[in-house]
Order: structure tokens, then sequence, then C-alpha cells
């Protein structure tokens, strides 16, 4: 993010945002329209229900598709938070220390994903036959992103803290081998 302005970036990354955003809330319409229009239809040569109904594939078909912009739209979203959380971390006075910025974001990327999970669970929970599987995929997808985050954050924490706590101990040191010279020099 060096290279480009913050400014930039937005202009770049927003309208890819809206676009990628707008096609998968399409192709989610169609997953929800389409399949009433092949309903009772069914696949030739595939026996296994629910895989040989054509109402079926088309909504997974569709599904699918918008993940596919769904994810594409959430990388852009990524950078722009990520320009959000530097922003914000130089206005509340940290420092250009790498260590607690990525604690930070670290920190913001939780909150998202919390509420991420909190919203799209009561639109996946009441879906037929997939509800309560996809509300538990996006439950230990978010578990899963909340543990490795608040890790990489303990991580992060551990090494600034060790670092700090080394440099306090070379002063105290110093300061004890400096105590220690006074008394000889009398």
């Amino acid at each position: 993010m060096g290279r480009k302005s913050f400014g930039g970036e937005i202009r770049q990354r927003v309208p890819r945002i809206v676009v990628n955003l707008v096609t998968a809330l399409i192709f989610w319409f169609v997953s929800l329209v389409a399949p009433m229009f092949v309903a009772g239809m069914k696949v030739p040569g595939v026996g296994i229900e629910p895989y040989n109904d054509a109402g079926w594939l088309l909504w997974a078909a569709a599904t699918l598709m918008g993940l596919v912009f769904l994810v594409r739209a959430l990388a852009d979203i990524i950078v722009i938070v990520d320009i959000g959380v530097e922003v914000t971390v130089r206005r509340l006075g940290v420092k250009e220390d790498r260590p607690l910025r990525r604690a930070a974001r670290d920190l913001v990327y939780i909150l998202i994903t919390m509420l991420f999970a909190a919203a799209v669970v009561p639109f996946v929970e009441p879906l037929p036959k997939f509800g309560g599987f996809l509300t538990a995929a996006i439950s230990l997808i978010s578990l899963g992103i909340f543990l490795v985050l608040i890790y990489d954050m303990g991580r992060i924490l551990y090494k600034v803290l060790e670092e700090k706590i080394r440099s306090l101990a070379g002063r105290l040191a110093g300061m004890a081998e400096k105590a220690e010279e006074k008394p000889h020099e009398q």
C-alpha cells in the first residue's frame, strides 16, 4: 500500500466492491427464484437425492457463483479495512510500530468476523435442508478465524512484551554494573 495513495486504493476498490456485491446479490436472487421454474425435474443419469433434482443443481450453481463474487468483494473490503485500520491507528497516536498495528488489525478482523457471522446466520438458518448445516459451518469458520487471530494477537503481544522486558532488563543490568563499579573507584 506504500506505492499507492489511500485515495487511489479507495477509488480503485470501491467500484469493484459494489459491482461484485451487486453481482453476488443477483446470483443469490437467481438461486432463490430459478429453482421454482424447474421444480420436480430430474437430471437424467443421476440417481442420488438431492443431486438429481434440477432445482437443487440450479440453486447450487447460482449460490456457488454468488459466493465467488462475494469472496472477490471481501478481498477488496479487506484492503479497505486495512486502510481504515491504518488511518485509525495513526490517528490514535500509535507509532509506526508494525507489531502493534498488526495486533490492532487482528482485533478489527475479529470484530468484523463476529459481526459478519451474526449478520449472515439469520438469513442462512431458515433455508430448507441446508440451513442447520450452513449455520454450523459459519459458526465453526468464525470460531476458527477468531482463534487464529487471537493466537496471532497473543503471539505478537508476547513478542512485544518480551522485547520491552529484555530492554528493561538490559537497562537494569547496566545500572547494576555502574553501581558495582562505583564502590571500587573510592
